[in-house]
C-alpha cells in the first residue's frame, strides 16, 4: 500500500526540541552545513555571490567533529568561506569549555564570520561583549514588535546600534514587519533589516527570480 503525503511545513519551535530529545539535532545540523555552503554556491554560480547565515546549536559546538563537518561541507560545496556566516547565540560565545572554544576559533581561522543571534534575549552580558569574536550582531525581534510605540525599546535599539558600530560589528534588526517598525529602525539607525517586510521563506529558485 502506498501513502501520499501532502507537503507540511513544521516550524523550527516544534521540531527542534524533537530533534534535541531524540539526539538528532547533532545530524540535522551537519545537514544545514552541506545544504548552506550548497546555497552559497548555487547563488555565486548564479551571479549573486551572497553570504549565508546558517544557525549553529550547542550540540554541534560541544562536538569535536563539528570543526571535521564544517571543513567536510565547505569542500564539498566548493565554495569559499567567507560567504558562510554561523550564527549563534551569546550563550554559545560564552561557553568557557574547551571544546567550544576550540571550534570557534577554528570557524574563525576557516575564514568564516560568526554573528550574535537573538541578542537580548537573556544572556546579554555588555562586560562579555567586547570579547566576543563576532562581526555582526543581530537585535532581537522582542525590541522590534513594539516599535514605534514603545519609546524604551527604541532606546535600547539606539544604544545597542551605537555600541556594536563602536565595537566594529553589523547592526541587524530583527522581525520587522511593517513600514512603521521598518521607519522606526532606520532612525536608530541600525546597519540592515530582517523580517517579513522584505520576504518570508521561500523556496531557492523563487528567491534567484
Amino acid at each position: 500500500m502506498r501513502c501520499a503525503f501532502d507537503h507540511v511545513q513544521i516550524p523550527p519551535g516544534k521540531f527542534i526540541p524533537v530533534a534535541e530529545k531524540t539526539g538528532l539535532v547533532t545530524r540535522l545540523g551537519e545537514w544545514s552545513l552541506l545544504q548552506g555552503a550548497l546555497q552559497a554556491r548555487y547563488l555565486q554560480e548564479a551571479g549573486f555571490p551572497t553570504k549565508v547565515a546558517i544557525n549553529v546549536s550547542r550540540a554541534q559546538l560541544v562536538s569535536p567533529k563539528f570543526a571535521k563537518a564544517l571543513h567536510a561541507a565547505l569542500i564539498c560545496a566548493n565554495v569559499p568561506p567567507e560567504l558562510i556566516e554561523l550564527e549563534l547565540t551569546e550563550s554559545l560565545f560564552m561557553d568557557i569549555s574547551e571544546t567550544v572554544q576550540k571550534n570557534l576559533r577554528d570557524s574563525i581561522d576557516t575564514g568564516i564570520t560568526l554573528s550574535i543571534d537573538d541578542f537580548g534575549t537573556g544572556y546579554s552580558c555588555l562586560a562579555n561583549l567586547k570579547d566576543i569574536p563576532a562581526s555582526k550582531l543581530k537585535l532581537d525581534r522582542s525590541f522590534v514588535t513594539v516599535l514605534p510605540e514603545d519609546e524604551r525599546a527604541l532606546a535600547v535599539v539606539k544604544a545597542v546600534t551605537q555600541l556594536g558600530r563602536d565595537l566594529g560589528m553589523t547592526v541587524v534588526a530583527e522581525g520587522c514587519e511593517n513600514t512603521q517598525q521598518r521607519e522606526a529602525l532606520l532612525d536608530a539607525g541600525v546597519d540592515a533589516i530582517q523580517g517579513f517586510i522584505y520576504a518570508r521563506p521561500m523556496p531557492e529558485q523563487q528567491l534567484l527570480a
